[in-house]
């Protein structure tokens, strides 16, 4: 257990009315394989969830080893609400201004039209290089770019989800 961090979290949940649990592993039950790292299942400890902007989120560490016999890992991993759920997409870049944007997706039509010019600027101007957007939820962890505190990560996903027109939520959501 990490008494500081636990610490850490339990303030920023104070000072912004969310939420803190200090385990809660079935934060990820059901979660996409891609959004966390290989290797066996990890843990999920010091949990924040509440709502940012309106839309709700949680952050927590995600605890793992990567490899059987390895040391613990950690990493901290952000998921934001989506508006309406939608088809899975893998959205991977280079965490520069110059880099390019390459997302994966079952259906290459939404892929295009989620990430516009403005939206592909912002991933760039944060720095983002992998996300995950499964169902109704964008997910980032801290291996994947972007901002590094947890207020500016959770306001830079919220910023991106805001971004997207709402005629792109309202042709690809789905029951």
């Amino acid at each position: 257990m990490d008494p500081d961090r636990s610490e850490q979290r339990r303030e920023l949940a104070d000072l912004h009315g969310w939420d803190y649990a200090e385990r809660h592993q079935a934060a990820i039950q059901g979660w996409p394989r891609t959004a966390l790292p290989p290797g066996p299942l990890g843990r999920v400890r010091h949990e924040l969830t509440g709502r940012h902007r309106g839309r709700p989120f949680r952050i927590f560490d995600y605890v793992h080893h990567g490899a059987p016999g390895a040391p613990w890992q950690r990493i901290e991993v952000c998921a934001v609400a989506l508006p309406v759920r939608v088809p899975y997409i893998y959205i991977r870049g280079h965490g520069d201004d110059e880099g390019d944007v390459y997302a994966e997706s079952p259906d290459s039509r939404f892929a295009l039209e989620l990430l516009s010019e403005s939206v592909r600027a912002d991933l760039r101007r944060y720095g983002f290089t992998d996300l995950v957007m499964d169902r109704d939820v964008l997910i980032c962890t801290s291996d994947g770019g972007g901002p590094g505190a947890p207020e500016s990560r959770l306001e830079a996903l919220t910023e991106l989800v805001d971004r997207v027109p709402a005629d792109v939520w309202a042709r690809w959501g789905q029951d």
